[in-house]
């Protein structure tokens, strides 16, 4: 398995700064923690510092996988996907799902939604980041012409309730110049084949967008009330 292509840090800032910064509005310390869609551990890297009891990454990509296990000390990392969880039911505190309900198959967010609130434990906390649909933000991503999903504050409460949760805190940031950067960051990523290009002055404009509210992305946290 090649893994050089996953960079061992991220930038934190933007939407990075504001999922890492909803994990640690949370006390992690001594609770159980699964971040579903892993992808290279960049999250569990900077969790692991927060001395949680256990932090399980899951993603689908067995590479990335075998990059985390390299990479990140202190998480445990297993393969698996949003609709069907590798994991018990009622056995975690905390549940992480960062842009990845628009990646499941089309109409079974839902299903995922459910999914996780059976591994979570009664009163268990869902922290959830997804892209949001603006006529801006969706105009300003590339993506989204190729069937890159974007949801509503609405759809988003409706999933979330359907899935047994209770919305705790909900909130979009993120500005137009944060959607532009995003299409350059997909279109830099095509042509240079580097996983994570650099442009300091973008990653400054869309840092700025994100540090109130906006349109590119809802963050939401929840409360699992029933099963």
């Amino acid at each position: 398995m090649k893994s050089i292509n996953f960079p061992k840090d991220v930038p934190m800032s933007g939407r990075v700064k504001v999922c890492l910064n909803l994990v640690k509005s949370q006390e992690i310390k001594k609770k159980i923690v699964v971040d579903i869609g892993s992808s290279f551990g960049w999250l569990e890297k900077e969790l692991v510092k927060l001395k949680p009891k256990k932090i399980i990454g899951v993603e689908m990509d067995k590479n990335a996988i075998a990059f985390s296990k390299k990479n990140v000390k202190g998480a445990k990392f297993l393969v698996g996907d949003a609709l069907s969880l590798p994991i018990p039911k009622n056995y975690a505190d905390i549940a992480i799902l960062f842009d990845v309900i628009e990646h499941v198959p089309k109409k079974t967010e839902t299903k995922a939604l459910s999914e996780i609130n059976r591994i979570l434990k009664q009163g268990g906390t869902l922290l959830f980041s997804t892209p949001n649909s603006h006529f801006f933000s969706n105009l300003f991503d590339i993506a989204w012409f190729f069937g890159h999903r974007h949801y509503s504050k609405k759809s988003v409460s409706e999933m979330l309730k359907k899935s047994g949760f209770k919305i705790i805190k909900s909130e979009r940031r993120g500005s137009i110049l944060s959607s532009c950067y995003l299409s350059w960051f997909y279109i830099s990523k095509r042509i240079t084949g580097n996983s994570q290009p650099r442009n300091f002055f973008l990653e400054k404009l869309d840092d700025q967008g994100y540090e109130k509210s906006g349109i590119t992305d809802i963050f939401v946290v929840a409360e699992k009330i029933s099963n």
